[in-house]
């Protein structure tokens, strides 16, 4: 089924996920940069720029 023709409890369980992901992925971030550090991957790529 798709969530057009009801399956509501599977799609909005999925769309609860990627909101609480991206919640989660925005407060780490912005925790990281209070602390002026850049994830290992940005760093990483940063590095490899120079």
């Amino acid at each position: 089924m798709s969530g057009v023709n009801g399956d509501k409890a599977r799609f909005n369980r999925r769309r609860r996920q990627k909101i609480s992901r991206r919640q989660s992925t925005l407060k780490m971030l912005k925790a990281l940069a209070e602390k002026n550090l850049a994830p290992p991957a940005l760093q990483a790529s940063s590095k490899e720029k120079e």
